[in-house]
């Protein structure tokens, strides 16, 4: 029984190893920034959550992978990700570009305080100036990242369904 895939599914699945490629590749250029983290608002947006059931773990792997964060730390960012938008999203529209930079704000201080936890229990000396200004990049990326894929993303609207 051959698989078939529809046109929207192929659409996406491209849609997110391009997204991928360019995050890795932006990440390579910024050590210590999180491109992916976007991408998981989206989904989150989106309520996408067959798509984030196989892109999450990846995620994580791809991170673990290349030494983003201290080993272990990607699972608990990625879980204050969501955590922070499931909770955010009851107090203010989650499309709203002051929650994504209330959001952003808020993962700046949860990367600020995963490296704090995180970097003595692997004898990673903690450095706060250089954590810092990480942290900074990460919660200034975050909000124009997540404006470039909320603008490429609209040719391609997610169906209710979740075709």
């Amino acid at each position: 029984m051959p698989l078939k895939l529809s046109a929207g599914l192929v659409r996406e699945i491209f849609w997110w190893l391009a997204f991928i490629a360019t995050a890795i590749a932006i990440q390579a250029l910024a050590p210590g920034l999180d491109v992916l983290a976007a991408g998981i608002i989206i989904l989150l947006q989106e309520r996408d959550y067959k798509a984030m059931l196989w892109l999450l773990p990846l995620f994580v792997l791809i991170q673990e992978g290349m030494g983003t964060r201290p080993f272990g730390a990607v699972l608990v960012w990625y879980g204050a990700t969501v955590g922070i938008f499931l909770i955010g999203r009851w107090l203010f529209e989650a499309r709203n570009f002051l929650f994504v930079f209330l959001l952003s704000a808020s993962l700046g201080a949860v990367y600020y305080l995963l490296a704090w936890l995180m970097d003595p229990l692997q004898d990673i000396a903690f450095n706060v100036e250089d954590t810092m200004d990480k942290a900074l990049v990460q919660a200034i990326f975050l909000p124009f990242a997540w404006r470039v894929l909320v603008a490429l993303r609209k040719p391609y609207p997610q169906t209710e369904a979740g075709e």
